[in-house]
């Protein structure tokens, strides 16, 4: 199974100039912990960042200024690890752990935006194909006394 029938074709995004401030308030009312940062392109958005509600924490103690003075784009990870929405499963799960990082935007061959996947994805999948692994092993015995 590759990312691309795991991951949320919904993500949550905002412009490289948007206030600090706003994206806190949208991560608050979509309940997230990050936001893909985009920067418009020919077709659908380009992901040139990533904020996560730690960035926000630590800019604000770093600049001690109002949120809605410090932007996006000036607070953002840049050059965000990208995941082909072809890639694997395994391979996403090597390539989040290489970069010590839970969450990637998930993009399509020419490089637009196509949703998000995160290591709680990725858990869910692998946990539910054990379940059924498990549930073969348990069944196991009972064929064979009955």
């Amino acid at each position: 199974m590759s990312v691309a029938g795991l991951c949320n074709r919904r993500p949550v995004s905002v412009a490289t100039g948007a206030p600090l401030s706003d994206v806190a308030r949208l991560m608050r009312d979509q309940h997230v912990g990050a936001v893909i940062v985009t920067e418009d392109g020919p077709g659908r958005p380009r992901a040139v960042g990533m904020i996560t509600d730690r960035d926000i924490v630590r800019a604000q103690l770093q600049e001690v200024a109002d949120l809605s003075r410090l932007s996006a784009g000036g607070v953002m990870t840049r050059k965000p690890l990208v995941i082909a929405e072809n890639e694997s499963v395994d391979g996403a799960i090597a390539h989040l752990r290489a970069r010590g990082v839970r969450r990637a935007p998930v993009v399509a061959p020419d490089g637009t935006l196509v949703g998000l996947i995160s290591a709680d994805d990725l858990l869910t999948h692998v946990a539910r194909k054990l379940a059924g692994l498990a549930e073969i092993v348990g069944r196991q015995p009972r064929t064979e006394t009955g």
